[in-house]
């Protein structure tokens, strides 16, 4: 049987796709629904949301987003059916309170930790692009869910995609590499979210917003550190940001030891505090659009991401990177004020194995912008890496 519903405002975009809230006509049942165009849409971003559909249906967790149908593969205009969690996303909690308090990061954290415990030891999958903007929050942090499948594989698929996936800035320095993502690089990501929850600023902010994708890329790969911490976190907290941020992935602790660890076990009355997110706006102004144009648009805030003509720099600038000592040396060193002053241009975003487009994506995440980047070399003096951008919703 068919469902026949309302589209509602638009509460994401992106370059091929966006995300509604969408009432069931016959229930009045809210829900969010991500639709990608399917005679405009690159086949690469067809196939991340056909892998993400296939990998949702497979999970059932209270702490993941629920899959709730699709409409079919024979639709002019493909569309996956979720669970809609109103209160915006975490990383958009972080940022209005510039951080989040420890006890209000905890609870975030833990249920993040639960959904990859679950997806890991459970369901046999990689999520791959962990970040504060791909956990929805409900009214409070208790109701905090991993959500945005599109850069996740089965562990038991023969076929390991190719090139960096994931986001540059959480991304763990093997995937920056150009290795698969595993279960312990869901853990660095885990880890690089506390940092963005506890500061309300993406990893490695300390570089500056300028930072092209290569150079982030080739700073997390080969660069030796690890994201910059506050200097007023507690040694609870410090102590699991450095068992999920080891660089060697063999020595990170895994998601079932991390919610043992005394951060994320200590008294769950501390583990909330009231979201500053825009509380959930009624089902009626949700379904107040039934047009098909998006004229909605101006409600998502444009995204700080991906702008095409970096992305077209990228290889030969890191060529350019990987043979420079001085560089290197600077790098090793730690930030200086040459970097610090860095103008403030774009920020990278999400990186996956997907095919070039010259559209530039928008908006905030439920789902967001993807770029592709693959790598010719596990040497730094050798590694080239190509950068297009496209976007998986």
């Amino acid at each position: 049987m068919v469902m026949e519903w309302v589209r509602g405002k638009c509460v994401g975009k992106g370059a091929f796709g966006t995300v509604h809230a969408a009432v069931d006509s016959a229930t009045g049942g809210v829900f969010a629904v991500k639709s990608v165009d399917a005679k405009s849409a690159p086949a690469a971003a067809m196939a991340c949301l056909e892998s993400e559909i296939r990998i949702l249906k497979r999970l059932s967790s209270p702490y993941v987003v629920a899959y709730l149908g699709d409409d079919g593969t024979g639709a002019a205009t493909r569309s996956l059916h979720m669970e809609l969690v109103p209160g915006g996303t975490a990383a958009e909690a972080a940022a209005a309170s510039g951080g989040l308090r420890e006890g209000g990061a905890r609870g975030v954290l833990r249920r993040v930790a639960a959904a990859l415990q679950y997806l890991h030891d459970v369901a046999g999958v990689v999520h791959g692009d962990v970040k504060g903007r791909n956990v929805l929050v409900g009214c409070d942090c208790d109701g905090a869910k991993l959500a945005d499948f599109g850069a996740a594989r089965l562990l038991s698929d023969a076929t390991v995609p190719r090139g960096p996936r994931g986001t540059p800035a959480w991304m763990a320095p093997e995937v920056a590499r150009g290795a698969a993502p595993t279960q312990s690089s869901d853990v660095w990501s885990l880890g690089c979210t506390a940092v963005e929850l506890l500061t309300g600023k993406r990893p490695w902010s300390e570089f500056g917003g300028a930072c092209e994708v290569s150079e982030l890329l080739f700073l997390i790969g080969f660069g030796g550190k690890r994201p910059e911490l506050s200097a007023c976190l507690s040694d609870s907290c410090r102590d699991f940001l450095d068992k999920c941020l080891r660089r060697d992935a063999g020595e990170r602790w895994s998601c079932e030891q991390l919610q043992r660890h005394p951060f994320l076990s200590a008294d769950a009355r501390d583990a909330c505090e009231p979201s500053p997110s825009p509380s959930p706006r009624a089902v009626l102004d949700w379904a107040a659009s039934t047009s098909d144009s998006d004229s909605d648009e101006s409600d998502v805030p444009e995204e700080d991401g991906v702008e095409h003509e970096v992305m077209a720099r990228a290889k030969g600038r890191l060529a350019e990177l990987a043979s420079n000592a001085s560089w290197r040396r600077e790098w090793e060193e730690g930030p200086t004020s040459a970097v610090d002053t860095w103008a403030p241009q774009v920020s990278p975003d999400t990186v996956t194995n997907a095919s070039p487009t010259p559209t530039t994506p928008v908006g905030p995440p439920v789902q967001t912008a993807a770029v592709t980047a693959s790598s010719s070399s596990s040497s730094p003096e050798a590694s080239v890496i190509a950068v297009t951008a496209t976007v998986v919703l």
